[in-house]
């Protein structure tokens, strides 16, 4: 609501305050009482007076005995009691704050029953029972409070169909974890992680028929690659043969040279005819050997090459082998997958 100029004027000049008041002295001794008795207490701001308390770090055991130091306490915003010893029993020195908006409950040992106290708190827009023996039936005792605003459930037996039933009565709540928020994320997670993974599925259908074209042109060339490779081999085998055969004449002749001089009555003309014949041979030999040498290479660039395709070849087979493996895991996981996403949707 707006408030005029000259309505401002007349509550400056009757000395009301716009702000919430300062500590009173009911106040200010609630502060001390809640620090006596182990707990924290300061009012929210510099202009607003409402008392935040905190019993969660205290070094006294704080248990059902020590809430009745705020009993009734009105002015009181916040309470945490979070790993206390407080029971269902302590939440009934709360029933009197009018004012509280926030309540600590965690790690408590507060069950459905204590959360029956809580149903009258007109102002209570948080609420946290993580870790608690709070279950769907102790959810009901809040339906009345038409300001809770958040909720937390972690780590309790609240199942969505109590969480379900407290958010008809209260629309506007958020409760955390919301499990029907999280199954339908879940659901729609699953269904796209299925729909992906059929995808996947397709995308390597198709690399596997490519990969079939693969195979057959790295075989083709393997092949076409050996052949190169067999011919350039065997003419080099041929020469390497006329070769050896040139040395083993040379060897021959020589002997015959050598055979004749070493006989007294061997005619001239024998053994001049004799090392005509190891000349021609050795002739021969240079010959073999000139024309080997310019065979060697590309013997080698042949069996290179061949070596390369034939490796490509075995490539390709193997990179096929390794598809379809995973083609058969993707079409599992997929039809897993689409099977989840079916329960998740039923439920």
């Amino acid at each position: 609501m707006k408030i005029s100029g000259t309505l401002l004027a007349m509550l400056v000049l009757s000395g009301v305050a716009l702000a919430q008041e300062e500590l009173t002295d009911a106040d200010k001794h609630l502060i001390t009482a809640i620090q006596a008795a182990g707990g924290q207490a300061m009012p929210l701001a510099k202009n607003d007076a409402r008392l935040s308390v905190a019993f969660h770090l205290s070094d006294k055991e704080i248990t059902d005995e020590t809430l009745a130091v705020v009993k009734d306490a009105a002015n009181v915003y916040s309470l945490n009691l979070r790993g206390t010893k407080i029971s269902d029993a302590g939440l009934a020195q709360l029933t009197g704050l009018k004012g509280l908006a926030k309540l600590h409950l965690e790690k408590t040992a507060v069950t459905d029953a204590g959360l029956a106290h809580l149903s009258g708190l007109p102002a209570l827009e948080y609420l946290n029972v993580y870790e608690t023996k709070v279950t769907d039936a102790g959810l009901t005792h809040l339906n009345n409070l038409k300001t809770l605003r958040k909720l937390y459930v972690w780590q309790t037996t609240v199942s969505e169909a109590g969480e379900e039933t407290l958010k008809a009565a209260i629309p506007e709540i958020e409760i955390v974890p919301d499990f029907r928020k999280d199954r339908e994320r879940t659901v729609i997670e699953t269904v796209r992680a299925a729909e992906d993974e059929a995808k996947h599925v397709e995308e390597l259908a198709a690399m596997i028929v490519a990969q079939g074209t693969t195979i057959t042109e790295t075989a083709a060339a393997s092949e076409a690659a050996a052949k190169v490779q067999a011919e350039a081999q065997a003419t080099l085998d041929a020469s390497t043969k006329t070769l050896e055969a040139a040395n083993a004449a040379k060897a021959a002749a020589d002997k015959a040279v050598t055979d004749l001089k070493a006989d007294p009555n061997s005619p001239p003309a024998a053994i001049t005819a004799a090392e005509t014949a190891a000349a021609e041979s050795q002739k021969t030999i240079e010959a073999a050997t000139a024309g080997i040498e310019p065979l060697k290479k590309p013997a080698e660039e042949a069996k290179a090459k061949a070596d390369e395709a034939k490796k490509k070849a075995d490539e390709a087979v193997a990179k096929l082998t390794e598809l379809k493996t995973k083609s058969e895991e993707a079409i599992k996981k997929a039809a897993e997958l689409k099977t989840k996403a079916e329960e998740l949707t039923k439920q």
